[in-house]
């Protein structure tokens, strides 16, 4: 069936780039078929020349489809109108972080376009900076240093690894076994403080803590996920955090993860447990320092806000969002794929604004 709906969609798209250059040329654009720029969800991108001053332009086509309904279709093209209708009325700071937009439109009802200035790819110096460093081991460990130096950053790191992990499903489901002292409103501030505490502790640079030898096929769950040793001291004293808190909060856990309730709960149920708290809690903190300063998906902004004095270069980029939100900032589908540069200059500019509230920004 998936191969079927490919054949259809590809014959119905035959000729297209044919279409658009006739419907583009008259407008007086060269459009260059032959080079595409950019390729997403909602659409694609080409380059296009201007046939009287020879300035060169991206176009952006829309066609309505599987990803872009009618109403998704309307706001994109309206949050762009807006741009060519505002841009050089906002604070330069704010400004140079959206593109300069020439024109805005339909080639028929279902299919809009944009067309707005040639930019450049970040460079890779840059975009490993900023964005998401999967696999990227060398990328990994310059953007984690900067974390690192930054105690605001590194406090709400602690908040949020150890509020996430504690009510990681795959554990919470294994702490049913034991009885519970506290109620969830409870739970929520015993582990509030003891991330201050472990935070606290971490920054007067007092020694590692003393924890379970937490093992994955014969090797440290530690080294497994981080390489340095400034990420394993980080490690060490969250996960010491969070036995703390679950020694608070769980009746028999003290004696549960010394082997004491073995028989009760299961084989070996200290190490099994200890085993899996020590992947969830490791994972989610190697995802928090991995994670880059602008992420790939829709986000909370209190995740934005964790990198992002940590990384100057990105402040004033979240600045400009800050402003054509109007104080009710909720981020934007910003990534590496919707950030370019305008060339001679590095500034970072976003190019896919679609699912900006830029119309509603308006006084």
């Amino acid at each position: 069936m998936k191969l079927l709906f490919e054949n259809w969609r590809n014959h119905l798209n035959e000729g297209l780039e044919e279409r658009y250059e006739k419907f583009f040329n008259p407008k007086g654009w060269y459009f260059e078929s032959e080079i595409l720029l950019g390729e997403g969800g909602y659409g694609k991108v080409w380059r296009a020349t201007n046939k009287k001053t020879g300035q060169r332009a991206a176009i952006k086509v829309l066609p309505v489809g599987m990803d872009l309904g009618y109403p998704e279709l309307k706001i994109e093209l309206e949050n762009y109108e807006y741009l060519k209708n505002n841009r050089n009325s906002m604070p330069k700071e704010v400004a140079k972080h959206f593109p300069d937009v020439y024109e805005t439109g339909r080639i028929v009802n279902p299919i809009g376009y944009v067309i707005m200035e040639l930019l450049e790819k970040m460079p890779a110096s840059v975009d490993k900076a900023l964005f998401q460093t999967s696999g990227d081991v060398e990328g990994r460990k310059v953007k984690t240093k900067r974390i690192l130096k930054d105690p605001e950053v590194l406090s709400q790191i602690f908040d949020i690894v150890i509020s996430d992990s504690y009510f990681n499903s795959h554990i919470y489901d294994k702490l049913g076994k034991l009885n519970k002292r506290e109620s969830l409103s409870a739970s929520y501030k015993i582990i509030e403080d003891a991330a201050k505490e472990a935070f606290r502790a971490y920054m007067a640079n007092e020694p590692n803590p003393t924890l379970p030898t937490f093992t994955s096929g014969g090797g440290s769950l530690f080294r497994t996920y981080f390489k340095s040793d400034e990420e394993i001291r980080l490690a060490s004293f969250i996960l010491d955090s969070l036995l703390k808190v679950l020694s608070s909060i769980y009746e028999n856990f003290d004696k549960a993860i010394a082997g004491e309730l073995n028989d009760e709960l299961g084989k070996e149920w200290d190490r099994y447990f200890l085993r899996s708290f020590a992947n969830v809690t490791s994972q989610q903190l190697k995802g928090e320092l991995a994670k880059s300063v602008i992420p790939s998906q829709m986000a909370k902004s209190s995740q934005y806000n964790v990198r992002k004095t940590a990384f100057p270069e990105a402040e004033s980029l979240f600045n400009a969002m800050d402003y054509v939100h109007k104080g009710k900032f909720e981020p934007a589908d910003v990534h590496g794929r919707n950030v370019m540069v305008r060339p001679n200059t590095n500034e970072l500019v976003i190019v896919d604004v679609g699912l900006f509230d830029l119309t509603g920004s308006e006084e």
